[in-house]
């Protein structure tokens, strides 16, 4: 595990677009799927890690196999904005071991503080594993699309306390 850097960007760029073709197939639209993904996400992260604030963190496993970029807000809470890996590499532990990671910077980087992610309602593999790490749901609300959808949304929250052993 390491902190990525804006060299990064093409490879976490390629694999947030991997991800999200795989895991949201058949939940968002698919001529979104099909659009200019691959360009909006290295804008994405060619702007995230140049203009990052300094509190902001991404976190990568192996050689790009997945990621984790956690974000403090301006209410006390960090926000784990964005959690992916190979879909090939799936359920081979790379998730847990970002998860644990981002409970670890969470408490060292921002003590006290919540950590918290927004997951689409639909994508049930994603749920059950932040079930499996702890996650409690503390919010649910549709979130409207840059391109103009809106999709069903649930927050899962772990407390300090409650940070999952993984």
């Amino acid at each position: 595990m390491r902190l990525g850097t804006l060299a990064d960007a093409p490879q976490i760029a390629a694999l947030h677009v991997d991800s999200w073709v795989n895991a949201y197939a058949g939940i968002l639209p698919d001529e979104y799927l099909a659009g200019p993904l691959l360009q909006e996400r290295l804008e994405l992260w060619d702007a995230r890690l140049t203009y990052a604030a300094d509190d902001a963190c991404l976190l990568i496993a192996g050689a790009h196999e997945g990621f984790a970029y956690l974000v403090p807000q301006h209410d006390g809470r960090v926000l784990l904005d964005n959690l992916h890996v190979q879909p090939g590499l799936k359920r081979s532990g790379i998730g847990r071991s970002l998860m644990r990671e981002a409970f670890a910077w969470t408490a060292a980087h921002h003590p006290g503080a919540s950590l918290y992610l927004e997951v689409l309602r639909d994508n049930t593999p994603a749920i059950a594993f932040y079930e499996r790490m702890g996650g409690q749901v503390t919010r649910e609300f549709d979130e409207t699309f840059p391109a103009g959808f809106v999709m069903p949304v649930i927050e899962y929250t772990w407390t300090p306390g409650r940070f999952s052993p993984c």
